[in-house]
């Protein structure tokens, strides 16, 4: 289901062993699970400028998956997060409508205020929507329990934060092994700290590392999970640029290699050309979703 991207000739990763750590590519299935049942991926369709946009035709029935086997995992239909100050109401997000396939690495852009926090909450479960519908993996969100989007969150959603939120009294293999707690079938912290390219440090304190290796223990402890989607709120907001495109790399090459669904969230407008696909928002509304359809290698992008 995953797509795969070939490596550029002559392109060279410095995180070491994720390649080989095969580890992350198994996703354990819940007891119970029924593939045959499962319904089918969502389709969308690209406009003559180069927007994507949802196809209307699949809500009345399912639809087949692309010919490259490649299919929908979210979909929003005009989607609305609405809140009320004593007699007046504004709208954070507002008729948003998108799709995001399986394996892209998604960039949402946006200035402050403009929704960009509000729409990686929906996305994560983690606010409800006021109206409208959230599509993943053909199940809608919006008819969930609180227990059932507490499950979604522990199952599928992994987090990776601008200032990391690790524990400091733990230790970089603590940090990612509290994992284990919260979901069964969890990567072995060490092969996740591997992963990332903390093989040597995973005994240390939040204090004794630095800010990059602070921020790839928070990735390790995001994919020990083993989650469909990785969301990132300004993963490199805290970090120096040097620092900042090594965090990059990896997230690329956890949608690139790893088949992870990646959605990246900033204010930078130079991560867009590593984007598959990149969704603009303002004043609370999406103002447009272009595919990238030549997306550059993390490394080559400067700010």
């Amino acid at each position: 289901m995953f797509r795969g991207k070939k490596k550029k000739p002559g392109q060279e990763l410095e995180i070491v062993d994720i390649e080989k750590d095969r580890s992350l590519d198994k996703v354990p299935e819940k007891p119970g699970d029924d593939k045959s049942k499962k319904r089918r991926k969502r389709k969308t369709i690209r406009e003559d400028n180069g927007k994507i946009v949802p196809d209307k035709g699949h809500n009345k029935e399912p639809v087949e998956e692309g010919e490259d086997g490649h299919g929908v995992l979210i979909e929003f239909e005009d989607v609305c997060k609405k809140y009320s100050q004593g007699e007046n109401e504004f709208y954070a997000l507002k008729d948003a409508n998108l799709t995001i396939n399986e394996g892209e690495m998604v960039v949402i852009l946006g200035p402050s205020g403009a929704g960009k926090s509000t729409l990686l909450n929906l996305l994560g479960g983690m606010d409800c929507a006021s109206s409208g519908h959230i599509w993943f993996d053909g199940d809608d969100l919006t008819t969930y329990s609180d227990n059932r989007l507490t499950r979604y969150r522990a199952e599928n959603v992994g987090v990776v934060f601008q200032f990391y939120n690790l524990i400091p009294t733990l230790t970089a293999y603590e940090n990612v092994a509290l994992m284990k707690d919260i979901k069964d079938g969890t990567t072995d912290p060490k092969e996740a700290l591997s992963a990332v390219g903390l093989a040597q440090h995973m005994h240390q304190f939040p204090s004794q590392m630095s800010g990059g290796e602070q921020q790839r223990t928070s990735i390790a402890r995001a994919i020990a999970k083993n989650p469909k989607l990785l969301l990132c709120d300004e993963p490199t907001g805290a970090l120096d640029t040097g620092t900042g495109k090594e965090v990059l790399k990896l997230l690329q090459r956890m949608s690139r290699d790893k088949g992870r669904t990646v959605v990246m969230v900033t204010h930078n407008s130079f991560f867009a050309d590593i984007a598959d696909t990149v969704i603009r928002v303002k004043n609370g509304g999406i103002e447009s979703i272009v595919r990238n359809d030549a997306p550059k290698d993390a490394s080559e992008v400067f700010w």
